[in-house]
């Protein structure tokens, strides 16, 4: 007799429109990493029923063209805005995401929320205008080129990358250039693996250094003298199986 008065709690439906260009320039600019965009996508499909989802970008004759199958494979829609006319500049990607969010909107059953990807103050009046016909509207935009218009426009924001993301992707800079040199049988110090892990990764020396120490203050990284050609250098050592037990080493 109780049949139909408890439903299970339904996931929203969304729609993502993604400035691409702002994403992989921003992380690449200001934090030396790539985006997490399988991690982040999985993020958003645990949490919205996701019905939409678009990538834009100039994706032509670039480092930004390398992305190109990590986003087919997570979407047919990526959007190559890329324009043959002289002068045109970055306004002219904005402008496509802008007018695929309007005629998105404009559907009979558009999707509940409006998840957008940009730092660009030209979205605001498009994020106003969303909430005014009672969208939800969640932006996401790169941590220090996030507009401070947008993140009021909107009706929640998320920073990115997040502090724990930045800090784990320097760790698995450290890390995976260890356990090269561990499955070669060479040793690694202090000072060389932030000159090698700073010259391969292209992330600044100061911040493997930040996140070197932060290991070894974990006591997830020691320094061990060792005999070696009548010397006795320190060198690092890993403890492997405590970074595996605590979720920052995955790899045997």
């Amino acid at each position: 007799m109780f049949s139909g008065l408890f439903h299970k709690n339904e996931k929203s439906s969304a729609a993502v429109f993604v400035d691409y260009e702002h994403w992989y320039y921003g992380y690449n600019n200001i934090f030396s990493m790539k985006p997490n965009v399988e991690q982040w996508y999985e993020e958003l499909t645990e949490e919205y029923h996701v019905k939409k989802l678009m990538f834009f970008g100039d994706f032509h004759g670039s480092n930004i063209e390398n992305e190109l199958p990590r986003l087919e494979k997570i979407t047919k829609n990526v959007v190559h805005t890329a324009s043959t006319t002289e002068g045109v500049d970055k306004d002219f990607t904005d402008f496509i995401i802008l007018d695929a969010i309007y005629r998105e909107a404009a559907k009979k059953n558009s999707p509940e929320v409006f998840i957008i990807f940009t730092g660009d103050a030209h979205f605001n009046l498009a994020i106003r205008y969303l909430r005014e016909i009672k969208k939800k509207v969640i932006l996401y935009g790169v941590k220090h080129s996030l507009s401070n218009k947008l993140k009021s426009s909107a009706n929640s924001y998320v920073e990115m990358p997040r502090s724990r993301q930045e800090q784990q992707y320097y760790y698995d800079a450290i890390l995976n250039s260890l356990y090269i040199l561990k499955k070669r049988r060479k040793m690694a110090t202090y000072s060389k693996t932030i000159e090698n892990v700073s010259a391969h990764s292209g992330i600044s020396r100061e911040r493997i250094q930040t996140a070197l120490n932060d290991l070894m203050n974990n006591k997830y990284l020691f320094m061990e003298e060792k005999k070696y050609r009548g010397k006795k250098p320190k060198i690092l050592i890993a403890d492997w199986k405590r970074l595996k037990q605590d979720g920052l080493w995955e790899r045997e």
